[in-house]
Order: structure tokens, then sequence, then C-alpha cells
């Protein structure tokens, strides 16, 4: 009997020392999650500096989740923070940490408190999820075993190294930064390229999950840039490309938390009477969308000046009557105290604006028939993105990322037009987008930016 006993003690000693020291076969066991190799690798992954440039739905989400849970379940009174740009971004990780925990009968019972952003356990170990301010204000005053820095691309490199590193000064803490590749010029990129960093780098491709005709419909969709980066998980920067990388990282991190109106968020609120705000409407033809975006001007005591907010942008469906647009544009006159706003007067758009000006004087026409016109147009917005004073989101709630990516697609080159020739060399900008994709947002934004520029001659939109 004793020596049943015994080899009954010794059975369980052993699988618990192996789920201890593995965490895949903590995942197979515990959780009924067999991970693909690559995720595998990842998991028995004991370095301290872990980096991983993974494509799109890979499953590194899962993946990070289960080396957290094993990581927490199997070390008594460890601290595990969870951290993005934003608190949404950071609580997608945790709920899927979360339902694993709660959902799974033996594990349960080990919770002793739980909040929508914290997970107290019996032997003391908790997990907590945190956005990242511009400057790390949510984050100051922690100390941490491990760190999950989710899309760490877009967190300021600032906030990391002088914020997050000094969290697991005293604990030989983890630091592990999870992101599709955006840009060299940022610490995620120089940790990767760096041999004193464990670094994993997955396609989408290797996911089994993931359909070959999927991803091919995507290429065509999104385009070879894009596509690159998010499902190729690439550092790739377009010499042609009008905005830099790091202007757009910088103008994200810039937004930090805040939220994105949508059209029902407006239509339930009251009348908006804080602050200034500034307009612009690029109204679209048959193959192009109208859209019409609102910025906020706040002051940032700070730094010193001005940052101008995207609050809402509204892409109408193809087709749709200006009539409706117009419609649009006054309600949001109605609803928000609105400075200035500035309209595409291309074509048809001259008509709109008389029509409008009726009704709202503090309106104008812009000619972006005009080469010259449209270069100052976008000009004045890279310049003002340039110095950080443009904040707009890295994920819209309606939209997904393609507002950041025709930002992150606009090409230039310059032409000087003679009579119906163009001949490339140094005159005025002209700016393109891939074939098949749009850039009608961005053009909405400018137009909103440009709104903004002081000394204006009454119908033109120039500096005077």
């Amino acid at each position: 009997m004793n020596g049943e006993l015994s080899e009954k003690n010794h059975e369980f000693s052993d699988i618990w020392r192996r789920l201890k020291e593995d965490p895949v076969f903590f995942a197979k066991v515990i959780l009924d999650f067999h991970p693909f190799p690559y995720q595998a690798e990842l998991l028995r992954c004991k370095s301290k500096r872990i980096v991983a440039a993974w494509g799109r739905q890979s499953g590194k989400t899962t993946c990070i989740a289960v080396k957290v849970i094993h990581f927490c379940f199997m070390n008594p009174n460890r601290t595990v923070l969870i951290v993005s740009r934003g608190l949404r971004q950071s609580m997608i990780m945790f709920r899927v940490i979360r339902h694993m925990i709660m959902s799974n009968k033996l594990l349960r019972k080990s919770v002793v408190r739980h909040t929508n952003t914290m997970i107290v356990l019996r032997n003391g170990s908790t997990i907590h999820a945190l956005p990242c301010s511009q400057e790390g204000a949510n984050l100051r005053g922690f100390t941490a075993h491990m760190v999950i820095l989710d899309e760490a691309a877009f967190i300021s490199e600032t906030v990391i190294m002088n914020v997050v590193f000094p969290m697991i000064a005293t604990t030989d803490g983890t630091i592990i930064m999870l992101s599709t590749p955006w840009g060299k010029e940022h610490i995620f990129y120089r940790c990767f390229t760096d041999p004193d960093w464990w670094t994993q780098h997955v396609k989408t491709e290797q996911c089994p999950l993931v359909k070959k005709s999927f991803l091919e419909e995507q290429r065509r969709q999104i385009g070879e840039l894009r596509y690159k980066i998010e499902y190729e998980a690439e550092f790739i920067e377009d010499i042609n490309a009008f905005f830099t990388q790091e202007m757009l990282r910088k103008s994200v991190i810039l937004f930090g938390s805040r939220k994105i109106l949508l059209e029902k968020d407006i239509r339930e609120a009251e009348k908006f009477t804080d602050g200034e705000y500034f307009l612009g409407c690029d109204l679209g033809k048959r193959v192009d969308y109208s859209v019409v975006a609102l910025f906020k001007r706040e002051y940032d005591s700070d730094k010193g000046r001005y940052i101008y907010y995207l609050v809402h942008i509204k892409q109408f469906p193809l087709r749709t009557l200006y009539r409706h647009v117009r419609s649009y544009i006054k309600w949001l006159y109605d609803k928000f105290p609105i400075v200035n706003g500035c309209i595409d007067q291309t074509g048809v758009g001259e008509s709109q604006i008389e029509m409008l000006r009726d009704e709202i004087p503090n309106i104008e026409g812009v000619p972006l028939y005009s080469a010259q016109q449209k270069q100052d147009v976008m000009m004045y917005l890279y310049v003002l993105m340039e110095r950080g004073q443009v904040a707009i989101p890295h994920y819209h709630p309606e939209y997904g990322r393609e507002l950041i990516t025709q930002f992150n697609e606009q090409r230039y080159s310059y032409s000087r037009v003679r009579g119906r020739v163009a001949i490339e060399e140094r005159g005025v900008m002209t700016f393109s987008h891939p074939e098949g994709r749009h850039d009608d947002m961005l053009w909405a934004c400018a137009l909103a930016i440009y709104a903004t520029k002081p000394y204006r001659r009454a119908g033109m939109g120039v500096v005077g």
C-alpha cells in the first residue's frame, strides 16, 4: 500500500515538474491548447528579452496569453503587466487571458479577485491590463516580473526606456515586445536586430488556420506594401512615401487612448460646446468616396503648442448624393463649434460650397484641381505632423486600419507642367496612391488641418 502511494506521489511530482518546466505541456494538459510549432518555440523560450514580429492572425495573442497564465500559475507572487498604446488594445489580450482562466474549472478555483483590468490569484500573482499614455503616467509606480508590450512599435520609445525598463530593475524581470513592424526608427526594430535579444519572425502564411486564398485576396485588396507589413511582418519603408512611418508613429502616440466619436455617439450626445473644431471634406466622384473629417484643437501646455486631434471621420458609400453630404456637414456645424471648414471645390464642389455658404459662412473651397494648391494643402499637414501637432488613431472602430494605411500609402514625385506634358524634374509635387486603393480619408484630414491655417485669403486658403 505504502509502495503504491509512493509511486503515485512520484508520478504526481513528475507531472507537476513537467507542468512547471514545460509551458507547452501545461498548455496541452491544463488548457487543452495545442500550439503550432512556432508558438511552441515562443512558449518554451526562457530568454528575458524577447521580441516577436508576427503577421496578422498568426496567433500571437493566444500564444502570449498562455505564456502569461503559465508564468503566473506556476510562480507565486509574480506581477505581469499587459501594456499597449491604448486600453482597447491591452484589453484584447487581457480578455483572452481572463476567458482562458475563468472557463477552466481547475484554474478558476485559484482566482481570488478579478475585474475588467486585473486578476489576482491565490498564490499572490497578479495580471494587470494597462493603457500607455503619451508620457507613461499610467504605468509609473509598478514593479513587474514580466511586461508584455503589445503593438510595441506604436508605444513611445521614451516610455519604453524611461518607464517600462525601470519596472524590472529589481526583479530581474522579462520584457516581451510583440508587434507587426512599423518602420526602423524605433526601439522595436533595434531590439529585433540586437543579438542580445531572442527574436522571432512569423509570417501569417505559417499559420495553418489561414487559407492561401484569403492571403491572395488581401494582397490584392490592400496593396503590396501594406501586405508585406501586415501579413509578412517585414520592416519596409517606401522611399517615395510622403509621410515617414516615424511621423505616423508620432501621430498615433499623440492620440493615446482618446476615443473617436462615431455618428451614433454624436447623435446621442448634447451639443458640443468645448474647444475649437475644424472640418475638412473631400467630395468623391463615381469611383471615390466622399469623406468628412473633424479635428479638435487643444493647447498642450507641456509642449507649448496646439495639438489637433481627429475626433470624427465619416466615409459615405459610393455614389452618395451630394445633398446628403451637405446635410451631414450642416448637422456637424449645428453640433460642434466649428471655427472653419475647407471643402474640395474641384468640379461640382464649387456649386456645393455655394449652397452651403447660404447657411454656413465660415466654410471655404480649396481648388484641388491645382497641383500647386494640392501641394500646399498636403505640405501643411506634413509640417504639422512633423512638429508633432496632429494626432490620429492607429485603429478606427468602423474603418479599422484603413485611415492610417491611406497616410502610409501616399506617394509623391516632382513634376513641372508645360502645356499638357509633365516633365519629371524638380518642381511641383504630384501625389498618388496604389492602383485600386483610395486616399479620400487622407485628403479630408488634410483639408481639415488646412482649415486651421491662419491669415487666409478669403476663398483661397493661402497664407497672406
